[in-house]
Parts: structure tokens; C-alpha cells; sequence
């Protein structure tokens, strides 16, 4: 009998849960870095990744019933965790089979390989696949649509259609989940900008490493006048709550965002559901597709994070006429499960320009 790997695939809130076990002999799993549309409206994430669960008519199935199914195409209905927003899995309408989202995995290191990008298409900007070149120093393959159907997309590729450059200078930034329960807009940072506060110098540092105080208040969510900063975050509570490796987040202050209709900001409004992930922070999601939206903490009432895969800038994914990205590391790298590709997200941000 072939020796197995058992694998334990849960949400944050622990509400859902599943164990099955895969042959070792046919590890590691195949994985994508996945950028269409779909995705990113659903998980608030710039990439989402997905493996298969082994078919077999004697292997266990998860329980989909403790969850939100969502149907976001024709071809599969999604399922996330009502209580904490973790997107879970994938059913396929043609055969019944299920794919788990990898950032619920309880291992990693041997279990899955990331062999390339998908989807690059619907970026417009390449979005974060020029930020993810190679995984131990091998390069990715970069598919416009699914793996293996046309010609590879080069690196720093761009949409013919894409804004040309500079990108233009649009003073309102929509965001908005992809069933649209959850819409709002970004205002250029400006003076009133400044007045937001923050107790640390910023929070791609993680708490245990003692990062100092911020006593003079420096905005630096502000790394240049015109645009936010915007972080990736590799914490547990983090890739639990989403189901995905990478969180992207912009830090963007609450005078700077107003409800679809013009309204000042307010917590919370649509159809967001909250989630207190921590003892000084609550998380919000779209109860209707699963979108993680707002990192909310309570040392900052006056600065949230917002999830990047609600933006709908002209030029791109990456909206990098609103954002100037963080090149320095991931922030709570140490905690990542899988350092593989989490390394090959910091040797690509420093390498980025």
C-alpha cells in the first residue's frame, strides 16, 4: 500500500473543516497563480491559487453545507465560510470535482508547485504576475487565458487597450466586490490626508519584532503625495481568513474614501459582514460573494486597509497611478506556510520598477 499525506484544510473561525489524504508518490500538486476578474472580485486578492482534491469514489467529500455557495460563472459555484469569509472551494459543474483554495492547507513544503500565472488577460497591467517572475529561482510560465492555450505572455506584458503612459490623473478610484454588494470610491490623497494616525511606523513590521512607536505621527501611507502605499501580508490571520497565500492591502485614510452615492465613509455599509479575527482588529467580507474588503484595526480608527482586488483602476490591476508599492519585504514573511512562493514574492517586489 502506497504511503499517504494527510492534509487538513480549514477556515479561520475553525467552523469549517476537512481532512483527506493524497498518495505521496503524487505530490507535489499541480497550482496556478490565477488573475482573472472573477478571482480577484471574490477574494480581494491581485492572484488566488486552487488545487484539486483527489477523486475516488471510497474518499471522503467535504461538508459544503455549513457554507455560502456562490455562483460566480457557469461553469462553478464558490463556497466560503459565513462567519469569517475564508473562501474554501471550488465545484466544477461538468464532473462534480472540488478544488480547495491553498491558503487553507495546514503544510505546505513538498505539497504543492506553483508552475506558472493565468489569466493574464484580464490584468491589463500584468498585474501581480510581474511581481512573481520565479519560484527558486525558475521562471513561471505567464498563460493570457488557461495554461497551455496560445502563446505565452511575455514578461511585463501590457493590454493593447491599457491606459497609455502616463496613466491618466482620474481624481476617483472605484472599488467594488464582483457581485456589487460592496461599492465605494477613493479620493486623491490630499492635506486632509495627512491627518489620519497611526501608533506605528507602519505595519509591514510585525508586532513581535518590537517596531517603534510613531510619536511625530508620519504619514507613511503616504509615500509620495499623489498616491497610497500599498503591502503584501503572509500573517496566519491574514491567508485563513482570505484562503490564499498573499493578501494585498492599500492603506488608504477613511477621509479619503466616500460610499458609491457620495456619502462620507461609515463602519460598515452594503452587504460587508465583520470579522474579529484578533483582539485589535475586525475583518470585512461581502456576505453575498466572499470578498475580503476592509482590515479594520483599533489602534487606527482613521486609516484601513483595503483590499486591492476591489480597485478598478483605468490603467490595471495594479493601479499603479493610486499606488507605490512596498519593496522591502512581506509583511509577517516569518509566518508564511508556503516560503517558496512567498520568497519569490519578495525577490520579485525588491527586483520590481
Amino acid at each position: 500500500m502506497a504511503e499517504n499525506t494527510i492534509i487538513r484544510a480549514s477556515c479561520n473561525c475553525r467552523s469549517s473543516t476537512f481532512t483527506f489524504s493524497i498518495p505521496t508518490s503524487n505530490l507535489p500538486l499541480p497550482a496556478y497563480l490565477c488573475h482573472c476578474n472573477i478571482s480577484r472580485r471574490i477574494s480581494g486578492a491581485l492572484c488566488t491559487s486552487y488545487v484539486d482534491i483527489p477523486p475516488g469514489p471510497d474518499d471522503p467529500k467535504p461538508n459544503l453545507t455549513s457554507l455560502t455557495p456562490y455562483q460566480s460563472s457557469d461553469i462553478l459555484t464558490r463556497y466560503f465560510c459565513p462567519t469569517c469569509g475564508t473562501q474554501m472551494y471550488l465545484k466544477y459543474f461538468s464532473d462534480d470535482h472540488i478544488s480547495v483554495s491553498t491558503g487553507t492547507l495546514d503544510r505546505f513544503d513538498g505539497i504543492i508547485q506553483f508552475l506558472g500565472h493565468m489569466w493574464i488577460q484580464d490584468t491589463k497591467d500584468g498585474g501581480a504576475s510581474d511581481f512573481i517572475p520565479t519560484i527558486r529561482g525558475e521562471k513561471l510560465k505567464r498563460w493570457p487565458t488557461e495554461p497551455g492555450q496560445g502563446e505565452e505572455a511575455p514578461a511585463r506584458w501590457k493590454s493593447a487597450s491599457s491606459t497609455p503612459k502616463p496613466p491618466l490623473k482620474t481624481d476617483k478610484l472605484y472599488a467594488h466586490c464582483h457581485c456589487g454588494g460592496v461599492k465605494f470610491w477613493i479620493s486623491r490623497p490630499g492635506e486632509q490626508s495627512k491627518k489620519a494616525e497611526s501608533p506605528f511606523p507602519d505595519l509591514l513590521i510585525p508586532y513581535h519584532t518590537n517596531s517603534p512607536a510613531n510619536p511625530s505621527n508620519e504619514p507613511w501611507w503616504l509615500p509620495r503625495e499623489d498616491c497610497f502605499l500599498a503591502g503584501t501580508c503572509a500573517c496566519i490571520s491574514c491567508r485563513e481568513s482570505s484562503g490564499f497565500d498573499i493578501t494585498w492591502w492599500a492603506f488608504v485614510p477613511v477621509s479619503d474614501i466616500t460610499l458609491e452615492n457620495g456619502e462620507p465613509f461609515r463602519r460598515y455599509f452594503g452587504t460587508q459582514k465583520t470579522y474579529r479575527s484578533s483582539r485589535h482588529c475586525t475583518r470585512t467580507f461581502c456576505s453575498r460573494c466572499g470578498c475580503t474588503v476592509f482590515w479594520d484595526g483599533d489602534e487606527r480608527p482613521s486609516l484601513v486597509d483595503v483590499a486591492l482586488g476591489l480597485l478598478d483602476a483605468e490603467s490595471g490591476t495594479r493601479a499603479e497611478e493610486w499606488l507605490h508599492y512596498h519593496q522591502g519585504r512581506v509583511s509577517f514573511t516569518e509566518f508564511a506556510k508556503n516560503r517558496e512562493l512567498i520568497t519569490g514574492l519578495e525577490e520579485g517586489l525588491k527586483a520590481y520598477r
